[in-house]
């Protein structure tokens, strides 16, 4: 049986091990399904009075911040791989002393072998509760998402200050161009929904992409995700550096779960080039500048012909013609 003076001891070393610097983002074992997190570090007192550097890592991405006399929260957004990160802090005070801290996430995708199946520990949860956007209210407008649906500017929205890395890349879908955040993200008020999205996430897209529904929803054979709703497997409702906002350059989309198709090679053997038909890395033919890939010859949404063929080609041969009309 311990002692007064030894249980004493250990709840000093307990108190100790905790103390410092708080990470207030992101929440220790949460999904994430955006490849950036935005991270968030409230300092004490005494760490804003004697540190030198304050510094954030998930992996290879990194970030280091001076210490400023009148701040004591630091933000910043950073990359994270599919599956499992750990988001590192680290704080240095002027007599080069550190304190480490960490949470681990998930970054949850299909698209990727490591990050199909997020370990029990790992859950979805919404950050924008009212707790939670109580402690960033001092530097940041938590207010409710404006009635108008497009604000005069970007720095406008309430939205943009933390959530402006979702529009760095190449392509951005018109609502996050124009931060017409609430044509997706709706406030209703209640802490555990506010700014979620429904799942399946279609009920948002067919509501301005509706034609598209019309022609889908009336093929005969529809692929995987469109028949599920789940339009965000393949594309980022945000932005991408792909055509048509896809989360990877066609050919490597495609074959992420058709892997058997992964080769390079398809169709006929013997039917072309020696072996078979190319899938990729070759001119397309029937589409002048463009590659060849996959979407040549299969429809990735709807088709009336069982191997989802483009136009709605019910033979082979007339497939082929699109290419190799001689």
């Amino acid at each position: 049986m311990k002692s007064f003076s030894q249980i004493f001891i250990i709840f000093v070393i307990l108190i100790h091990i905790t103390e410092g610097f708080e990470i207030l983002a992101p929440i220790k074992n949460s999904i994430h399904n955006e490849e950036f997190v935005s991270i968030s570090v409230k300092l004490t007192e005494d760490e804003i009075e004697n540190g030198v550097s304050l510094e954030f890592k998930v992996g290879k991405s990194y970030f280091m911040f001076g210490m400023n006399p009148e701040r004591n929260v630091y933000c910043k957004a950073l990359k994270i791989k599919p599956g499992k990160n750990i988001v590192e802090i680290t704080y240095t005070d002027q007599d080069g002393k550190q304190k480490k801290k960490n949470v681990e996430i998930f970054r949850y995708s299909i698209l990727y072998k490591q990050s199909e199946e997020p370990p029990a520990k790992f859950e979805e949860k919404a950050f924008h509760t009212r707790s939670n956007e109580d402690r960033c209210k001092k530097c940041h407008d938590m207010s409710s998402l404006p009635e108008e649906l497009i604000p005069e500017s970007p720095e406008k929205s309430p939205c943009y200050s933390c959530h402006k890395v979702l529009t760095s890349r190449k392509k951005i879908h018109a609502p996050s161009a124009n931060w017409a955040c609430n044509y997706c993200h709706i406030d209703v008020g209640i802490s555990y929904q506010r700014y979620e999205t429904p799942f399946p996430i279609s009920e948002k897209c067919f509501s301005c992409h509706e034609y598209r529904k019309r022609i889908w929803m009336n093929k005969k054979y529809v692929h995987g995700p469109t028949s599920t709703g789940q339009c965000n497997i393949c594309h980022n409702p945000h932005s991408s550096n792909n055509i048509f906002f896809l989360k990877k350059p066609i050919w490597r989309l495609c074959t992420s779960c058709h892997a058997e198709k992964a080769s390079g090679t398809h169709v006929l053997a013997g039917f072309v080039f020696g072996k078979s038909h190319p899938t990729h890395g070759r001119p397309d033919p029937s589409r002048p500048g463009r590659e060849l890939v996959c979407s040549s010859c299969h429809n990735p949404h709807a088709s009336n012909y069982k191997f989802m063929f483009n136009n709605d080609y019910t033979g082979d041969r007339y497939l082929c013609q699109m290419c190799h009309k001689k």
